[in-house]
């Protein structure tokens, strides 16, 4: 029995046969003689059935994969009679890839199993040097080792990074609804008003006309391109990686942030600013108290939920709201920074402004109809050519994410403020 790594190598000889024999003619300047048609036909029908293996072995060794992690402990006198196992490593895989060679070890095993994930998923695996990673790199590890004694025996036979791919969110504090490992398209409910009311015990009862389909969403492509020195990838320290690692994460949950507010829909998200449609105050001018209590009274006028209401805007806008006094007698201000009549308030870098630099918009709403989805994997493409004269090597990162808005009558938003 053949595993995939073998499989490939098989197929890389027979494509190299198959190459040389199309390479000739081409040299030659002729058609196939009836003897090397015969050999291209084989070949060719050889290398598919060398394909189809190789995605069946695959399949296989992702699936012991992911049985060996969901059989938990091992025994003792199993765990005494394995050799140690390796530890994953990006910074290694990345390394690898930069010099042209293919995935082996714990690298190989888990960009087979990512793959195997993204195929079950109906995803797009892509072509180049590329890893993938699986979606259990989005929890990160905290044991390492020990034969068990001390909690070693609860760790992946193929350990993960130490520091977890998750995006870093900004407005996540703010009470958004996150879904991930997320397969295909998913619709999602809105929230509306159902009515309630006695009657008597045999009385027809009147269905709440509410409609409860609400918006779909769909995998669109997040991408993002990270020169890193040929040097930075011959380190082996752990703190190394994780910082590689966190700028990856930052970048990404910037991204999806930005999109959640201002996305232009299409190949991205619809953002906020579009989104909110009913609720709307456009009182211009610098922020005054009875302005921001109006976002409010328009969310509660809809009914509205009430599980994560805050307060969103720039960090312009946050600071001339902080120096703004609330009447002109008693000396309070509209907010400490923290809260804004008495709901947090977040400012962001991320909130861009409108009217070329001019309008500072003001978001208020119920942050849990926020709904940010993720889908399986982030891969990893490697580029070692386009930044070679300057000593990097260029990694195009891919993750596939989505923002939606679930019922947008749950929050109210002033695009018309200004700070003077």
């Amino acid at each position: 029995m053949k595993n995939s790594d073998l499989l490939k190598q098989e197929r890389a000889s027979e494509l190299e046969v198959l190459n040389d024999l199309v390479e000739l003619r081409k040299t030659e300047k002729r058609d196939f003689s009836s003897t090397e048609e015969k050999t291209f036909d084989t070949l060719e029908a050889e290398i598919r059935n060398l394909d189809t293996k190789i995605e069946r072995e695959i399949k296989i060794e992702a699936n012991e994969a992911r049985k060996a992690i969901d059989a938990g402990v091992a025994s003792q006198a199993q765990k005494n009679n394995q050799e140690p196992q390796k530890r994953f490593s990006l910074l290694k895989a990345l390394n690898t890839l930069s010099r042209g060679k293919e995935l082996t070890g714990a690298e190989g095993d888990v960009n087979a199993e990512a793959i195997a994930e993204m195929r079950s998923q109906g995803m797009e695996v892509g072509e180049g040097l590329r890893i993938a990673l699986p979606t259990r790199f989005s929890r990160a590890q905290t044991v390492d080792g020990d034969s068990g004694a001390k909690g070693g025996a609860m760790v992946p036979s193929t350990p993960q990074l130490v520091q977890p791919l998750q995006p870093v969110l900004p407005i996540q504090d703010l009470g958004v609804s996150v879904l991930s490992g997320l397969v295909g398209d998913v619709p999602l409910p809105t929230t509306g008003t159902f009515t309630f009311s006695y009657v008597g015990e045999t009385a027809d009862v009147s269905a709440s006309d509410v409609g409860v389909a609400g918006p779909t969403l769909k995998p669109k492509r997040c991408s993002g391109v990270v020169e890193i020195s040929k040097k930075l990838l011959l380190q082996t320290s752990f703190a190394i990686e994780a910082h590689i690692i966190n700028l990856m994460n930052i970048a990404y949950g910037n991204a999806i942030t930005s999109a959640a507010i201002n996305g232009s829909g299409s190949d991205s998200p619809t953002g906020l600013y579009s989104a909110i449609t009913t609720n709307i105050n456009t009182t211009a001018g610098v922020p005054s108290f009875a302005t921001v209590v109006d976002l409010e009274s328009l969310v509660e006028d809809q009914n509205a939920t009430n599980i994560a209401r805050a307060y969103f805007s720039d960090t312009k806008l946050r600071g001339k709201i902080k120096t703004t006094t609330m009447d002109a007698g008693s000396g309070r201000f509209l907010s400490d920074g923290n809260e804004l009549n008495g709901y947090k308030y977040l400012g962001s870098t991320l909130a861009p402004t409108l009217d070329a630099g001019a309008s500072h918009p003001l978001i208020f709403g119920d942050w849990s109809q926020l709904t940010v989805g993720y889908w399986g994997n982030l891969s990893i493409m490697v580029d070692p050519y386009s930044s070679a004269a300057s000593g990097k090597v260029r990694l195009i990162v891919d993750g596939y994410s989505d923002v939606a808005v679930t019922n947008e009558k749950a929050f109210a938003i002033n695009k018309v403020m200004t700070l003077s």
